[in-house]
């Protein structure tokens, strides 16, 4: 058994809790850059346009995008421990959870330029920076998180 209830022996349940830490201090990041006045969207704002089709103008649009984009960050997870930590050694996980943190957010930005959707794309330089180093520290925490569950659930078997 695991953390509160949790089993982490479970690779899918391991992969969304670790997108869900990275995704919340991708967040983080996100925020301050915002409040600094570098970057002009949060992370939070992406869903909200595609959802709502403009950023979120209470309380209830913002909570359900931010639910939204950690469930989206939390499925990122998941599609990081199968494909990458099913396919691959255990070698160098920092750098595959980088480059996997990296090749998601550029992967995102080609989708939505692409769609034309006008909120999304060209974004500005402070937005595009924060975005890159966000992801930079969301696959490094996947990557890391991911690394620690399954050494532990290998260690109680």
């Amino acid at each position: 058994m695991g953390c509160k209830g949790l089993e982490f022996s479970d690779r899918l349940t391991r992969g969304f809790l670790a997108g869900l830490v990275g995704g919340i201090l991708m967040d983080i990041i996100s925020y301050i850059s915002l409040k600094l006045k570098i970057a002009d969207l949060h992370h939070s704002d992406w869903p909200a346009i595609i959802l709502f089709g403009h950023q979120p103008t209470n309380t209830i649009e913002a909570v359900f995008a931010l639910l939204i984009q950690l469930i989206f960050v939390g499925f990122l997870g998941i599609l990081f421990t199968y494909l990458v930590t099913g396919l691959f050694s255990n070698e160098n996980y920092l750098f595959k959870g980088w480059l996997f943190g990296v090749i998601s957010w550029f992967i995102i930005y080609v989708i939505t330029f692409l769609a034309k959707i006008p909120e999304l794309a060209p974004l500005d330089t402070g937005t595009a920076i924060t975005d890159f180093i966000a992801g930079s520290v969301y696959g490094l925490v996947l990557a890391e998180t991911i690394h620690r569950l399954e050494n532990k659930v290998f260690r109680e078997i």
